[in-house]
């Protein structure tokens, strides 16, 4: 019996309908995770609705730690958010395992995740201001444009009335200098020498004061301007560092030369570093099961939401 062109058409159908529930049996995509069945799809329904609950859980968890770690200026340092994703991954994964025979890992997509500053930073403030070989007269920065949009700010303690000297030299000669000393009667010195001679003094009650180096500001109130006759870029040097302890950040632009063997390229191998941050991070995760495996990934705006 040869079968009527209706009839073509409905066993075309029925085979559409049983490949595609074939291919359902493998991978399903639900809420953008992927999902690829181990075992046959009954058996893996309500291991699919765990995943599900864990994932919801990683993604309230990744933006609570995101939200942490950028509490300071709306930015995150890759190395620092992939090592506390590393601790808080092995740790979900222990929880998960106690409950069933599953894994979970939890990473950083660094080349997924946008980058978008670099700062020098030095944030133990009982540390001297010395490079990471403990240099006391050393070069911080090369070829910087700065200004108010790449501050370079320190809150310093002097320990001696010889003071830390902070020198700008300009693309076209000349040179700027930032004298903080210890004064008298629990004060801090700062006197500012600019390239045709003349300065600027202030003294400061405490024992240690915030400047805003480019800014000119001391405590917040302006009292200074940054190398107003030299010519960008400039360079940024440090003499007697040791005679000072200080906290500091300075934002850096893309033609700055940083040396490497001044500062340390990751946080925890000490100070002071060089901190690569991010304003938009993207994790993966991973769930596998002997009925699942999962692979989602979280899109998170540093100061945002996630996605």
């Amino acid at each position: 019996m040869i079968p009527r062109p209706d009839d073509r058409g409905q066993l075309m159908l029925v085979g559409a309908v049983v490949m595609a529930a074939s291919l359902l049996a493998l991978v399903v995509v639900l809420n953008s995770t992927i999902y690829t069945q181990n075992t046959n799809p009954g058996s893996s329904l309500g291991e699919m609705n765990e995943v599900e609950r864990q994932l919801e859980v990683v993604r309230t968890d990744v933006d609570r730690i995101t939200d942490r770690l950028g509490q300071r200026d709306g930015y995150v340092d890759i190395h620092e958010l992939n090592a506390t994703l590393t601790v808080y991954g092995d740790r979900k994964a222990e929880q998960i395992v106690d409950r069933r025979p599953a894994h979970l890992d939890v990473t950083l997509n660094e080349s997924a995740s946008d980058l978008e500053r670099e700062v020098l930073r030095q944030s133990n403030p009982s540390r001297a201001v010395l490079s990471r070989s403990n240099q006391s007269d050393w070069t911080l920065v090369e070829n910087a444009t700065s200004n108010e949009s790449t501050p370079f700010e320190i809150v310093i303690e002097p320990r001696s009335p010889t003071p830390t000297t902070f020198i700008a030299e300009g693309e076209g000669g000349g040179n700027w200098r930032l004298n903080v000393s210890q004064g008298p009667s629990n004060t801090v010195s700062v006197n500012v020498t600019y390239d045709n001679g003349t300065t600027v003094s202030e003294s400061v009650s405490g024992s240690a004061t915030r400047l805003n180096v480019t800014g000119g500001a001391i405590n917040g109130t302006q009292r200074f301007a940054f190398a107003p006759r030299l010519d960008a870029p400039y360079d940024l040097r440090v003499e007697n560092g040791h005679r000072s302890d200080g906290a500091y950040h300075i934002l850096v632009d893309e033609a700055s030369d940083i040396d490497t063997g001044h500062f340390h390229t990751d946080p925890s191998d000490g100070q002071p570093y060089v901190s690569r941050e991010l304003s938009t991070a993207v994790v993966d995760i991973e769930y596998v099961s002997d009925k699942v495996s999962a692979e989602s990934h979280i899109t998170v705006r540093i100061g945002g939401d996630s996605e």
